[in-house]
């Protein structure tokens, strides 16, 4: 990273802050991707990640990597939405339709199309009900098939402390899942369960 560009940036320089974000924004793209599962909230989310960012950014002191803060942040954001839509009625018919929800006939059936939308949504809302750490490590190791080496460097833990996690995520999403746990509310998640995502 360009120390020059950064300071730049953090002096409210457009130029400089387009030229420091520009290279993670594919990484940003597929984050928010991967949690929403859905092109318009992933690309509000990057937009909204990339305005945090421009906001935080004088604040960013370096102990982690440019590319683990960004992360954080995107992440954040995601999870943010997340949860605003676990608190959200469902959706009407003319909202599915302007979704673009318009299976084709004869196959596969609305009846099935609407089976796997609300299957996809009961993982994402229970992806959402765990602890950010868990979710975080989960994703990048489930969702974008990354090493937990890879995942243990952009978070700042150690391999073991992935591997972990990612054992801890799999017991308690199987277990939201089947209905033997219920999901915590945001509220409820303790301070150490928090902090890797900010």
């Amino acid at each position: 990273m360009d120390e020059l560009t950064l300071r730049r940036a953090k002096r409210g320089d457009p130029a400089a802050f387009e030229a420091l974000m520009t290279p993670h924004e594919e990484m940003l793209w597929r984050v928010c991707w991967h949690y929403t599962q859905h092109r318009e909230d992933a690309r509000d989310c990057v937009q909204e990640a990339m305005l945090k960012a421009w906001r935080a950014l004088p604040q960013y002191r370096g102990d982690c990597s440019l590319e683990t803060w960004l992360y954080r942040i995107a992440a954040s954001c995601c999870l943010d939405l997340l949860r605003k839509q676990r608190r959200t009625p469902a959706a009407s018919a003319e909202q599915l339709a302007e979704e673009g929800f318009d299976p084709p006939d004869p196959s596969p059936q609305p009846e099935e199309e609407l089976q796997r939308r609300d299957e996809r949504a009961e993982l994402q809302n229970a992806l959402a009900a765990l602890p950010d750490d868990m979710r975080v490590a989960l994703t990048m190791s489930a969702v974008e098939g990354r090493r937990y080496e890879d995942i243990a460097q952009v978070l700042g833990v150690a391999p073991g402390t992935v591997k972990s996690r990612i054992s801890r995520a799999r017991v308690r999403l199987s277990e939201i899942l089947s209905g033997k746990r219920e999901p915590l509310p945001a509220s409820s998640v303790q301070p150490s369960e928090r902090r890797t995502v900010k």
